[in-house]
């Protein structure tokens, strides 16, 4: 075998490995926030082998802890270094790539490389950077006709496969898709194409076994998920000021790639340009359901690494128009990206230059600079550092220095029964090792539908319900706290016994307890009626809980706006019996399920009197009303139910 001849390039390929190294580390450990407490419900659910698609419902699969850095205690760190290094590989060919293309300005593909992974990284999503990986092989494979990059591609997809369901669901469609158009343009032979899908199908199927995945559930409850997670989970974070100005760099960005695809037209090239648009489609849904700086920031991260696949798999005599159009983008990117950075930093020059160091250094710049602070950064952001972490990594690391402590009695309480948390703060369980037995949906925030909401309930129904619950009530954007997770407080109602409460970093919790004998929960009266937007809806007066559903369709407009951007919102104005009136945000999907309208719950005390004597001393309901900012996007007239539950006081 020839030697590596040394040379301008491969020095900077060593560099740039280097560089890589220095920015990540081979395992993280447990945070304390509401994205850690899913981390964290996600490795207790792989240790303690629950079932994917049935015990635990999310849009994370059972390699998820390769997105997050957070391993479960029985996997070795070394398979994250396995896929860092496997990263860094497809780092290296595509940036080779780049060099055989651009020749002797070769130096313009380095500096590039360098502007789009330093200091922020590459991409920050592992599942998106895999799926651009999976891009860059597939048009490999069509570009070379070798079977390489579809071997590659679907190795690929398998492991996105089982780190993000809802993404996966994209990539296989394309994968196949591109299988039959490689096949029809005789790019591959009916043999090569068959065998890559029957392997693909049969590694998927395989690891199911060994990673507790029953696929049908899988895919089936990640459907359910993508279709309500819009209508759940869309917010606009910025301001308008804000907003307004990044949409131009979005314009322009796309501007400046239909331009190029305009005058560089040609068939054969139609198939990366639909890959291109799809891609950047994804990115720009992913980044504007809720639009806040860190999404946006990551959309226009994507953007440059999309142009790069225009010029890498554009034709040899269209490459200088390929990339101009990358250098635009990448300087669209880089402009956005600072005022992004500006944004974030309470738009102030010294905030802004705050956003790039880490964060606790940061926090002692803010207080005053010293050089030790610098010195501080260099010792973090080293190729020392990760092969130090690489060496001393410890799972039980994770529980030296515990943010939160329970109270001493309630862990006695609950001992080694199990337990589940609402709304959302599974890592005050992790960090103090109690026996987690969640709801499939394990936080309240993602059960936005009413199948979501019913697979929870179930939960709380069946032979497998948690000995103990830990209960708090908690406001999720706009919305009314008490209006999610209907079906959970209909079986804690049943099954369960409110028996203590507990102090958690200065918020009161409830502790439910399983009881042995159900309680009954009956409904006593229905009402259905018809209403429109924005009329007066006059809820029953009774001393007992009303459950009140509805359809509230989208219009045509309505479905345009929620595929292409965001769906509009709806809102609901109570008005309750004191005259007193409060209005919260609405998601149809949940109230299709069934919200408690009556009594008023939005604080731990009115929730204590709701379970423990059936609200008779909370306020009353007495009219809602249900409009939108945007009524266009809403049909014209929708169908209602009240229901008059009555249930025993404790």
């Amino acid at each position: 075998m020839a030697p590596v001849k040394i040379t301008k390039q491969n020095l900077f390929l060593v560099f740039f490995s280097l560089i890589f190294f220095s920015l990540s580390l081979p395992a993280g450990y447990a945070g304390f926030d509401i994205d850690a407490s899913w981390h964290e419900a996600l490795v207790m659910a792989i240790d303690k082998n629950f079932v994917f698609g049935r015990d635990f419902i999310f849009n994370y699969g059972p390699l998820g802890y390769l997105n997050t850095g957070l391993l479960p205690k029985t996997v070795s760190h070394l398979l994250l270094v396995a896929v860092e290094i496997f990263t860094l590989f497809n780092y290296l060919i595509i940036i080779r790539f780049a060099f055989a293309k651009a020749g002797k300005k070769w130096w313009i593909v380095a500096v590039s490389a360098l502007l789009i992974f330093m200091p922020w990284g590459f991409i920050a999503d592992t599942s998106f950077t895999l799926f651009y990986f999976f891009l860059f092989w597939l048009l490999h494979a069509q570009q070379t006709r070798n079977s390489v990059g579809l071997l590659l591609a679907f190795i690929i997809s398998v492991f996105v496969f089982y780190i993000k369901v809802n993404l996966s669901i994209v990539v296989y469609i394309l994968f196949y898709a591109s299988l039959i158009y490689f096949y029809i343009a005789r790019y591959f032979t009916l043999r090569t194409v068959i065998i890559v899908a029957v392997l693909q199908v049969l590694l998927t199927y395989a690891l199911s076994f060994m990673l507790n995945v029953d696929i049908p559930a899988y895919l089936g409850a990640s459907t359910k998920i993508i279709d309500s997670y819009q209508d759940g989970m869309a917010a606009m974070l910025l301001s308008q000021a804000e907003f307004l100005p990044l949409l131009v760099f979005e314009g322009l960005i796309l501007l400046v790639a239909g331009i190029f695809i305009l005058l560089t037209f040609q068939w054969k090239s139609a198939y990366l340009y639909i890959l291109v648009a799809i891609t950047w489609f994804l990115s720009f849904k992913q980044a504007h359901t809720a639009v806040g700086h860190y999404n946006v920031f990551g959309f226009f991260l994507f953007m440059s690494p999309l142009a790069v696949l225009l010029y890498l798999f554009t034709e040899e005599r269209q490459k200088i128009w390929a990339g101009r159009a990358f250098i635009a983008i990448l300087v669209l990117q880089l402009s956005a990206t600072q005022v992004i950075r500006y944004y974030m930093g309470e738009h102030t020059l010294k905030g802004y230059a705050l956003t790039y160091p880490p964060s606790e250094v940061a926090k002692a710049m803010n207080e005053g600079f010293k050089l030790r602070q610098v010195l501080t950064i260099v010792a973090q952001k080293n190729p020392v550092n990760y092969l130090k972490r690489l060496f001393t990594y410890d799972y039980e690391d994770n529980f030296r220095n515990i943010p939160i402590k329970l109270p001493q009695s309630l862990v006695d309480k609950i001992g080694n029964e199990t337990v589940d948390i609402v709304p959302h703060q599974v890592t005050y369980l992790f960090f103090n090792q109690l026996n987690y037995n969640p709801r499939p949906v394990i936080q309240s925030y993602q059960a936005n539908s009413d199948w979501l909401m019913q697979k929870n309930g179930e939960k709380y129904l069946s032979e497998t319900a948690p000995k103990f619950v830990v209960y708090h009530v908690e406001s999720f954007r706009e919305q009314n706290p008490f209006w999610v997770e209907t079906d959970l407080t209909k079986a804690l109602l049943k099954n369960y016994q409110l028996t203590d409460t507990t102090l958690i970093a200065k918020d009161t919790f409830f502790v439910f307890q399983h009881q042995p004998i159900s309680n009954i929960l009956k409904t006593v009266n229905t009402k259905d009626i018809t209403f429109r937007l924005d009329e007066d809806i006059i809820v029953p007066i009774t001393d007992n809980p009303i459950v009140f559903s509805a359809d509230i369709d989208y219009s045509l407009k309505g479905k345009v706006a929620r595929l292409f951007f965001q769906p509009p919102y709806l809102h609901c104005l109570v008005t309750y019996e004191n005259g007193k009136q409060e209005n919260f945000r609405v998601i149809d999907k949940i109230l299709k399920g069934g919200i408690f309208i009556s009594p008023k719950v939005t604080t731990q005390a009115e929730a204590a009197s709701f379970f423990l004597n059936r609200g008779k001393n909370n306020l009353k309901v007495r009219k809602i009303r249900f409009w939108a900012k945007y009524s266009g996007g809403f049909g014209e007239s929708f169908k209602g139910r009240f229901q008059e539950y009555t249930m025993p006081a404790y």
